[in-house]
C-alpha cells in the first residue's frame, strides 16, 4: 500500500512538471505565431492535477489574425507544443461562459 500511495505522488508531481513545460512551449508559440492575440486557455491544461502525458490543450480566441485559419492555427500549435491542441473561436462556442469562469485569459 505504502508503494502506490508513493507512486501516486510521484505521478502527481511528474504531470504538475509536464503541465509546467508545456504551459511555457504554449506561450512561446503563441507569441511566435499570434503575437498580441487574446486566447482563453481552459480545460485540464488549468485545473491542477488534471493534466498528465496524454491530455491536450484546449484554446479558444478572441478573434483571429487576418488571414489564418483555425485550421492551420491548430496545426502549428500542435507541431510546436508537441501534442494536440484543439482550438474554437470563443464567440462561436457553447462552452464560451465555462471558458470565461474556468479558463485563464492569455495574451499571446
Amino acid at each position: 500500500m505504502w508503494l502506490l500511495i508513493e507512486e501516486r505522488e510521484r505521478q502527481k508531481q511528474r504531470d504538475a512538471r509536464l503541465a509546467g513545460h508545456t504551459r511555457g512551449l504554449l506561450r512561446a508559440a503563441l507569441a511566435r505565431h499570434v503575437p498580441g492575440t487574446a486566447v482563453w486557455v481552459y480545460g485540464s491544461l488549468v485545473k491542477p492535477g488534471r493534466f498528465h502525458e496524454w491530455s491536450d490543450v484546449d484554446l479558444a480566441f478572441e478573434s483571429l489574425p487576418p488571414g489564418m485559419s483555425l485550421e492551420y492555427l491548430q496545426s502549428l500549435l500542435s507541431a510546436d507544443v508537441g501534442r494536440e491542441v484543439d482550438v474554437c473561436r470563443l464567440d462561436r462556442t457553447r462552452l464560451r461562459t465555462a471558458i470565461e469562469h474556468e479558463g485563464e485569459r492569455w495574451i499571446a
